[in-house]
Order: structure tokens, then C-alpha cells, then sequence
């Protein structure tokens, strides 16, 4: 049996997506890494504030956590994308290529299921907390 190899019109479809979704990752990159920078100027104010400066040691924390999510999600990205062009220059693995960054985008998508739902959680809790 033949493999199925997809259509130069399909193939286009695959090769926007993968460019598109490499740039979303580095994206993302980008805004972990200024989110590191943005914990890091919350972790100096804690240091220079005090007890009095204890909610900038929450920001930061959140913040590390958000940019470990952010690079997550980005290195699954540009995993799937990877993938995703691989379908584009290769030819017989097409529908394997394909499946490989379903798996990878599915992945990425879980992480940000979790984390929107974490997120719900905390801002509920702490507008709970704020009530009181």
C-alpha cells in the first residue's frame, strides 16, 4: 500500500500553519522571558521593602510559575509546528508527520486547559480572600 502524500495545495496549508505557529512559540519566548525580568524587579522590591513588600514575593513566584508555563507550551509548539513541516518536506511519512504534531498541539493544549483552570481557581480564591 502507498503512502498517502498530501496535495501542493494541502502542503501550503501545513507550511502556513508551521510558520505560524514558530513564530507564536518565539513569541511566547519572548514573553516568558520579560515576565522572568518582570519577577525579578518584584523579588528586588521584596528585598528592599520588607515584610511590608510581601505581595511582590507572591508576584514573582506566580510570575516564575507563568514563564515556566509560557516555555512549555512554546517548546511544544514549536514541536508540533516542527512536525507540521516535516509533512511539507518529506514525502511518505505524511500522515505520521501529521500525527506527530497533533500529539505535540494536543499536548499544549492540556498545559493550557490546566493552567487557565488554575488560574480561575487562584483569581476565585483570592477574590474570596479580598472579601473578607
Amino acid at each position: 500500500m502507498a503512502a498517502h502524500e498530501f496535495t501542493a495545495s494541502e502542503n501550503l496549508r501545513f507550511a502556513t500553519l508551521a510558520h505560524r505557529m514558530r513564530i507564536t512559540s518565539l513569541l511566547l519566548v519572548a514573553l516568558a522571558a520579560l515576565v522572568i525580568a518582570l519577577s525579578a524587579e518584584a523579588l528586588h522590591s521584596l528585598w528592599w521593602a520588607g515584610p511590608p513588600g510581601a505581595r511582590f514575593g507572591i508576584l514573582a513566584v506566580a510570575g516564575l510559575v507563568l514563564a515556566m508555563v509560557l516555555a512549555v507550551l512554546a517548546r511544544w509548539i514549536h514541536r508540533a509546528a516542527s512536525s507540521f513541516r516535516a509533512v511539507v518536506d518529506t514525502s511518505g511519512a505524511d500522515v505520521s508527520h501529521a500525527m506527530t504534531a497533533l500529539r505535540a498541539l494536543g499536548r499544549s493544549l492540556r498545559v493550557l486547559e490546566a493552567a487557565a483552570l488554575a488560574s480561575l481557581a487562584l483569581t476565585v480564591l483570592a477574590g474570596i480572600a479580598h472579601l473578607r
